[in-house]
């Protein structure tokens, strides 16, 4: 399983050497910047889903990113709205998911717990993702790949979701439920990485 872990400034324990401080304040405004201009570049619709969401008392803590594809066996397999139907039909839904152009569509809201990743649980042991995570449906099919503008636009909404949350992993479905989804069918996360280090120079992978 891949685990991509986004480091924040905070995370770092460093000596005290005012060489380094001067780096990180370098490297920070660097990333503050990044996450800025992203902020504004993100390419967003808003799909909102009466369903598969259940309003949230307080802030949640969140700390993962979870990875799934979808399709729809009804109509165009890549249109959006089939899939929205799709995820109606059986009361689901992600926070977020990004069509074969890259438009990212906001179907709930992040401090919101949506019903995407089902029984589920974690490397270091904790069930009931759902709880912790925000989930992201690239729509795609077990034959292709997901395309250059998927990619690029997760990456993006993973450093915008950084902003206001303590990421800490990004997983896969089939990481979290192995013995009942195989998704994000033909995922590269190392591409993702590679976006991620990119455009924050702030990522990094752990393997297990």
């Amino acid at each position: 399983m891949i685990r991509l872990l986004l480091a924040a400034l905070a995370a770092f324990i460093l000596s005290g050497c005012s060489a380094k401080e001067g780096l990180i304040a370098q490297k920070s405004q660097t990333v503050y910047e990044a996450q800025k201009t992203i902020r504004t570049t993100l390419p967003m619709a808003q799909m909102l889903a009466d369903f598969g969401v259940e309003k949230s008392e307080g802030k949640r803590e969140v700390d993962t990113v979870v990875v799934h594809t979808a399709y729809s066996l009804e109509g165009e397999a890549y249109n959006p709205q089939n899939l929205y139907n799709v995820f109606k039909r059986y009361n689901v839904s992600p926070h977020y998911m990004i069509d074969r152009n890259g438009t990212i569509y906001r179907m709930a809201d992040e401090n919101d717990l949506a019903h995407h990743a089902g029984k589920s649980k974690m490397a270091d042991g904790r069930e009931g993702v759902n709880r912790f995570s925000i989930g992201v449906e690239l729509i795609n099919s077990t034959i292709d790949l997901p395309t250059n503008a998927q990619y690029d636009s997760l990456s993006k909404l993973i450093i915008d979701i950084k902003t206001r949350h303590n990421i800490r992993y990004v997983v896969g479905h089939s990481d979290i439920a192995p013995d009942r989804k195989s998704d994000p069918w033909n995922f590269d996360f190392n591409k993702l990485l590679t976006l991620l280090e990119k455009q924050t120079g702030y990522a990094k992978k752990d393997k297990e």
